[in-house]
């Protein structure tokens, strides 16, 4: 922890840690129980406050979370603190913005986006596709994410935003695999799995900005299998009408949620393989949320996966 007089280590005044993130929250959080026993005088009393830095480190002192408190509350009586932080990604989620974006690329865009809040960069995945954006009034984040969506859409690539070591980070997915994978002989603790029809769009009829009909890209396999589902699609200047329409066709979605022995790795964006025997599941999944639970000496993980991220 850092607060006005530098540094302190907090670790034996902690009894709880949950470290968490999602791919539909782009600031990871950060929750501790800390300990304040009013009652006993000897004991150490620190008070994290609103805006104090904290930090959280594996076993190999590696950094895993740096953030800043934003809610506390003292539960007098039981002797407790209880701490919600978030990383620097929290701003790019509660800020807005007015931009008209023309012949700029996602990772400019992003450039642009977090120098106006004074976010901090690093590694950007680059996509070197320009693109046309007006965004009025948009949240920060959600340009991001429309700007490398909208170069997803022609490189068939896909993207995980978030902060690392306090810096924004844009990746792309399934460049590694986690190199410990999940097993049921190993570390499953519990498992479950689903497929899911609900989202499906196996066809897509392409217009010109006439409306006058152009084509269709459509998976004929799955049309077969629960009939029809459509969309449409009208081409844009400088975008492959074919590339973009392919990309919007939706299968059918697998997802895996799994408990398992904790694991730093086991992270959102990341690409772990699965080795499931009780659900018959032996497939690269993408991590779409993950919570990781320290309570005194047991440490767990819990993990959604989703094979169609990838």
């Amino acid at each position: 922890m850092k607060n006005k007089t530098g540094l302190i280590d907090v670790t034996n005044m902690v009894s709880e840690i949950t470290w968490s993130g999602s791919q539909d929250e782009i600031a990871r959080k950060l929750e501790l129980n800390f300990l304040f026993p009013l009652h006993d005088y000897y004991a150490p009393k620190v008070y994290p406050n609103i805006g104090e830095q904290l930090f959280l480190y594996d076993d190999n002192h590696t950094e895993l979370f740096q953030g800043r408190v934003f809610y506390n509350e003292r539960l007098g009586e039981q002797g407790t603190i209880q701490i919600t932080a978030y990383d620097d990604a929290i701003r790019l989620a509660k800020s807005k913005g007015t931009y008209n974006f023309k012949g700029k690329t996602a990772e400019a865009i992003t450039q642009i986006v977090c120098n106006d809040l004074g976010v901090k960069i690093g590694q950007l995945a680059p996509t070197g596709i320009p693109q046309k954006m007006l965004c009025n009034g948009m949240g920060m984040y959600e340009i991001i994410q429309k700007a490398y969506a909208g170069a997803s859409s022609q490189n068939k690539k896909k993207y995980s935003i978030g902060m690392r070591q306090g810096k924004l980070c844009v990746d792309e997915i399934g460049k590694e695999v986690v190199e410990i994978p999940i097993s049921s002989d190993t570390n499953i603790l519990e498992s479950s799995y689903s497929e899911n029809a609900e989202e499906v769009i196996n066809r897509v009829k392409i217009y010109d900005e006439k409306d006058q009909y152009i084509g269709v890209v459509e998976d004929k396999e799955l049309i077969d299998r629960v009939g029809i589902f459509q969309d449409v699609y009208t081409k844009e200047q400088d975008k492959q009408a074919g590339t973009v329409a392919s990309n919007m066709l939706k299968g059918i979605e697998e997802r895996i949620e799994i408990t398992t022995l904790g694991n730093v790795q086991y992270r959102t964006g990341k690409v772990v393989k699965i080795q499931d025997i009780s659900t018959k599941v032996d497939k690269v999944f993408c991590i779409t949320d993950d919570s990781h639970k320290w309570n005194n000496s047991q440490y767990e993980t819990n993990i959604g996966l989703d094979i169609a991220k990838i």
